[in-house]
């Protein structure tokens, strides 16, 4: 297989190293990513400028743009590939961060144009550093499952990976729906500014959706289909 990979956090993150080795186990692997951290960009796209392609000293591509930018280039001037894959997130996109979040978009804009697409995230906890060794074999198990499974063009999925102590047992697999619920919005005024102070932990979780599973410990996948509600 071909496999186009990317993200929203920019080319040097631990988390598109991550991914680029569990995908290296199923067939050719090419990197295209945003040149710098582009969280929460959504689905933006560049179309009033020239995008400039570059490639680091490994032979992996970079753009001066956003993520479904990277997808739109690599798709229509690098040939074709087999599936787009988005991640690993360095934090959850759970319920509506499908919205703001670029490593999503990502995996939506492929789906828009005709190609599979997966997007990975980690769910993360202050308290916990990141294990991106385990991320990378999770990655690499939820790859073998949804490749093998059927899933007709226009199709793209979400997974979320749970943050767990250390000596956490193996989290299960649960396919389940989006969370359709706001995420927490308070502001504090000060010096004539608002600023944010929702706490993404104290957001609403409707039983058997992706937020609360996730935050009860297992990797959520959901399906997106394009035309579709979400």
């Amino acid at each position: 297989m071909r496999l186009l990979l990317t993200n929203d956090d920019g080319i040097d993150a631990p988390g598109l190293r991550a991914l680029e080795q569990a995908a290296r186990r199923f067939g050719e692997v090419t990197v295209l990513a945003p040149h710098c951290h582009q969280s929460g960009c959504s689905h933006q796209v560049t179309t009033h400028r020239g995008l400039k392609l570059q490639q680091d000293d490994q032979g992996r591509n970079y753009l001066d743009g956003m993520p479904a930018d990277c997808v739109r280039i690599a798709l229509t001037q690098m040939g074709e590939f087999d599936w787009v894959l988005a991640g690993i997130n360095d934090g959850g996109n759970l319920g509506v961060d499908i919205h703001m979040s670029g490593t999503v978009a990502a995996a939506r804009e492929a789906a828009l144009l005709g190609t599979r697409a997966i997007a990975l995230s980690q769910y993360r906890r202050r308290e916990l550093a990141t294990d991106w060794q385990r991320a990378t074999a999770w990655a690499e198990q939820m790859l073998a499952q949804l490749f093998e499974h059927p899933s007709p063009v226009g199709t793209f999925w979400n997974v979320n990976f749970p943050a767990l102590d250390a000596n956490s047992p193996a989290p299960p697999i649960e396919f389940c729906p989006v969370d359709p619920h706001a995420l927490p919005v308070d502001f504090r005024q000060e010096d004539g500014a608002f600023y944010y102070q929702g706490r993404y932990q104290d957001r609403r979780r409707e039983p058997g959706h992706d937020v609360e599973r996730c935050f009860a410990g297992s990797i959520t996948v959901s399906e997106f289909r394009m035309g579709a509600a979400w």
